[in-house]
């Protein structure tokens, strides 16, 4: 399947490959793992998604302006594992030896950068590779769409604006005021009290908006939900902000032209199977031909 524009939500994959795969060391004696389904997942998307750009986008220190809205955001999560850690720099390695751009900003959520790349795009399709549901409020049917990893009968999950509406109960344009109601354990934002998901989609299919619906509570009937929503309006309208992703990019940014991909280094990612011990994988490479010119999906 062709793309113009491929990213690659990277520690969204990264992570579920770490956990996935479990006990695996290098010819060395470190931990492996992550590395070794991250050199999968490339071998994979070579063949399934070849994009004239692309990149894997890291996340990279504390995003600033959430923090200083909400200073308990992401605090509860735990440091990352020191396994996985070690591995890191060993998958942005493997990432540039397969010809893809790695980007990431001191104080740049992945989500953001994602977000102000994808509203580059020009001329044709974006596919984010991801797992994050907050990435669902980018999608728009024939210019950005999410793909999720799937499993042997189906590799790949495709997510529009069809599938979005199906999971959430709303559209993609209100995933943001959605999330918002029913907030997010795993960032440390808070939800309504009493407004669970069927609340939420019921109040934006009514309201279409927070702010809509905030300017017209005095017409809703009369009980809790009301009184809570008036009472919550302060913590709404800040977990809107915490959940909206920043498009505006790096001031180091170069355009969509700086994540032009190149063909994969075969040579290097065979002395890199070598370092490794990664025979399966050195095998698979020794079977791809020269890889053909990535082009343009117009």
């Amino acid at each position: 399947m062709m793309s113009r524009i491929l990213l690659v939500d990277a520690y969204s994959q990264i992570f579920r490959l770490f956990y996935a795969i479990r006990q695996l060391t290098s010819a060395n004696g470190e931990p492996a793992n992550a590395l070794y389904g991250i050199a999968r997942l490339l071998l994979q998307l070579d063949t399934d998604f070849p994009s004239e750009y692309g990149a894997f986008v890291f996340d990279k220190g504390k995003c600033l302006r959430r923090t200083a809205i909400h200073p308990e955001y992401k605090a509860q999560r735990p440091p990352m594992p020191e396994e996985l850690r070690c591995q890191t720099q060993r998958i942005h390695d493997w990432v540039e030896a397969f010809g893809w751009k790695t980007v990431e900003r001191e104080g740049f959520e992945a989500d953001d950068l994602l977000a102000g790349i994808a509203g580059e795009r020009g001329e044709g399709t974006v596919r984010i590779i991801t797992g994050d549901k907050d990435l669902g409020q980018l999608v728009k049917d024939g210019e950005v769409l999410l793909l999720r990893p799937g499993n042997a009968k189906k590799p790949w999950e495709e997510i529009g604006e069809k599938e979005v509406e199906e999971k959430f109960g709303v559209a993609p344009s209100q995933v943001c005021d959605y999330l918002s109601l029913l907030g997010d354990a795993v960032d440390n934002i808070p939800g309504i009290p009493g407004c669970g998901a069927k609340t939420a989609a019921k109040l934006l299919k009514e309201y279409g908006t927070i702010d809509n619906m905030l300017g017209h509570l005095e017409e809703m009937p009369a009980g809790k939900l009301r009184d809570t929503l008036a009472s919550e309006r302060t913590r709404l309208l800040k977990n809107r902000e915490l959940v909206r992703l920043d498009t505006p990019l790096p001031e180091d940014w170069n355009g969509i032209q700086s994540i032009t991909r190149r063909r994969p280094d075969w040579h290097r990612l065979l002395e890199l199977c070598d370092k490794e011990g990664f025979k399966s994988i050195a095998a698979e490479i020794h079977k791809r031909s020269i890889p053909q010119q990535l082009t343009l999906d117009l």
